[in-house]
């Protein structure tokens, strides 16, 4: 009896190794599909387990084992009691999927443990665990509508000069897609970043500056149609307000900071598109008619403190809206910039080249000036112009150029003003050729640096100095160009391609015409080659030769092709025509629609009609032919 009794004990005071040591459980799920005996088993194996390790079990078993101290297994021998002690340990998995430690949850096969459903949508397939839909259907289920924008991005740390709000990201999200890519017109390709780094950069740190550049952005979202014109007026009377702060400080370096300056720059940019017809009835009451002679008059005092226009290279940007602005003002009216000739010369000598660099500058256009004999004062500015277009060919013809296309930018302003100070300062001492192609450089200098893409639009900017070049060429005869046939097409193509969609483009077209039969050119290609031994910019023009080529063709075929028009191969000059070049009053033909819908630092693009203004659509947003300040 003791023999048999003494094995008993022994199995009921430390159970078998193998149950201690038993783990895992491995289950044929094939048969365990058709078998209810194997289901029975697996539930059995884990639900003993569980009880085993939980303290919280129902088991009696279980509360044996706790209570009798011989039958603690050998890892729990001199372990405090649980019931006083901390636990401190992981804790142990939830009792919510009993059996996912030894089936994968998402096992197709373990249908044993996990029941999955019928899909919601196409009630035909099962939806995998925790899920209300099938693979099939998830994956054609349309995409989650975009979340509201954060309103944080813009200022993560509030570093901000103005209230975050979400209008104020709007505006500032409008800015950064749309106005700031396009802000130079010659950088196709978007490389500059000044308008990031130095111009939002500067706001961020200036109340006056921030308000003012809301201002400008909010113009231009309401011309646009996508903004209020509250909200254009609240924040031009914040920036006003914070100005007039600042020109108060004691420190004169505060009043006639980048900050400053660049806020009265943007307020008087409002100011001129607020002074246009079209925004007339909305300003309110009270506001001041002369409010934008006072910053004009305020910026250029401010510049003259700083030193002149190139001693502000603290900030590039700023110091070239500047100039931009001046030589739309200078075009507009034909007459000579508001900025001192100093300022202009100095810019000239600032052209910036890479070490290393040289322009490749056509020779034959200086040739034919010194052949006809161009005062050597304009033959000067002819050479500035080679190098510009040397510039922009190598610029838009290399996607790695090295060169700055802010400092082109400039470049073509300067050359532009100075072309325009050369026209005043000899208004009766140049002969109509010299006249002619110093209004062709201007034309040709803008319609290359222009933000137009386009093949051809209608540009009232060109209209004043093509009614200029068609005068000083009616007073030339075929004399003058018997010898330099070459710079007489040059000429030209430029008048007729900048005069498209005005009154006079059909007399500049005849007179390519009656040139390309006397010279000979058979096609648009040989027009071309003649034109690029001149100075070309391909990239700009070619196409609007090739339109200008078929208007040629057809205005030959017309019945009323006449060859005794006025122009630059007649046989002699009629007095009345040198009378006419001679005594024309050049101040009289800037047109009132210049006049009243000029507004180069601001956003009016065009009348409330529908025809095109001074300023059509390009990129940016202050509208001038070569500025930044384009709508798109």
């Amino acid at each position: 009896m003791a023999s048999q009794r003494e094995p008993a004990t022994a199995q009921r005071g430390s159970p078998p190794v193998a149950a201690v040591q038993q783990e895992f459980l491995f289950v044929d799920s094939a048969k365990a599909k058709s078998s209810q005996q194997g289901r029975r088993n697996a539930r059995a194996f884990v639900m003993r387990k569980v009880r085993k390790e939980r303290q919280w079990s129902t088991s009696k078993y279980a509360a044996r084992q706790r209570k009798s101290p011989e039958n603690a297994s050998p890892t729990t021998t001199g372990t405090p009691d649980l019931s006083t002690t901390p636990i401190t340990s992981t804790p142990s998995p939830p009792i919510a999927f009993p059996g996912t430690e030894f089936f994968p949850l998402f096992d197709p096969s373990n249908l044993l443990v996990v029941k999955q459903e019928l899909c919601s949508e196409c009630q035909v397939l099962l939806c995998r665990p925790g899920q209300h839909l099938c693979p099939r259907c998830m994956l054609f289920q349309p995409p989650a509508p975009n979340e509201e924008p954060d309103n944080s991005l813009f200022d993560p740390f509030g570093t901000m000069p103005v209230d975050m709000n979400g209008d104020v990201s709007v505006l500032l999200e409008h800015f950064v897609t749309e106005m700031a890519p396009g802000i130079i017109a010659v950088d196709i390709r978007n490389t500059s970043h000044l308008m990031r780094s130095h111009w939002f950069g500067t706001a961020m740190s200036n109340q006056g500056f921030m308000h003012s550049l809301l201002s400008t952005i909010a113009l231009h979202r309401h011309v646009v149609g996508r903004g209020r014109l509250e909200t254009v007026l609240y924040h031009r009377a914040h920036a006003i307000a914070s100005v007039n702060t600042s020109l108060d400080n004691p420190d004169l370096a505060a009043g006639i900071s980048d900050a400053n300056i660049g806020a009265v720059f943007n307020l008087l940019s409002v100011e001129e598109t607020l002074a246009s017809p079209f925004f007339g009835h909305l300003r309110p009451d009270g506001d001041n008619p002369d409010q934008r002679a006072i910053h004009l008059h305020g910026l250029l005092k401010m510049v003259e403190l700083r030193g002149g226009l190139m001693a502000m290279e603290s900030n590039r940007i700023l110091q070239a809206f500047i100039l931009w602005h001046a030589t739309a003002h200078a075009v507009a009216s034909f007459d000579t910039p508001y900025l001192p000739t100093t300022d202009l010369l100095s810019a000239a000598r600032n052209m910036r080249h890479p070490p290393g660099y040289q322009p490749h500058i056509c020779r034959h256009l200086l040739e034919c000036c010194a052949i006809v004999q161009v005062q050597e004062s304009l033959t000067t500015l002819v050479e500035s112009a080679l190098i510009l277009i040397a510039d922009l060919n190598a610029w838009f013809g290399d996607a790695n150029s090295p060169l700055d296309p802010l400092g082109m930018q400039n470049f073509s302003c300067v050359l532009e003003c100075m072309l325009l100070q050369w026209l005043r300062d000899r208004e009766h001492m140049v002969c109509p050729l010299e006249g002619a192609l110093c209004v062709a450089l201007l034309i040709f200098t803008i319609r290359v640096t222009e933000a137009f893409n386009g093949p051809n639009h209608v540009h009232m900017l060109h209209f004043q100095a093509s009614d200029r070049l068609e005068k000083a060429l009616s007073a030339t005869s075929c004399t003058n160009w018997r010898l330099c046939p070459d710079l007489l097409l040059w000429i030209l193509a430029i008048g007729a391609i900048s005069a498209e969609g005005s009154a006079r483009h059909p007399w500049f077209v005849y007179q390519v015409s009656l040139a390309c039969a006397e010279f000979e050119i058979p096609s648009a290609e040989a027009l071309l080659d003649r034109l690029r031994l001149c100075g070309w910019v391909s990239f700009k023009l070619d196409k609007a030769v090739g339109h200008l080529w078929e208007h040629a063709v057809n205005l030959r075929l017309e019945p009323s092709f006449d060859t005794g028009t006025v122009g630059p191969l007649q046989g002699k000059v009629n007095s009345p025509d040198f009378t006419d070049w001679q005594n024309v009053d050049w101040s009289t033909l800037t047109s009132p629609a210049a006049e009243t819908m000029f507004s180069p630092g601001g956003f009016m693009a065009s009348p409330v009609d529908g025809s095109n203004g001074l300023f059509d659509s390009g990129n940016g947003f202050v509208f001038s032919h070569n500025s930044p300040f384009y709508i798109r």
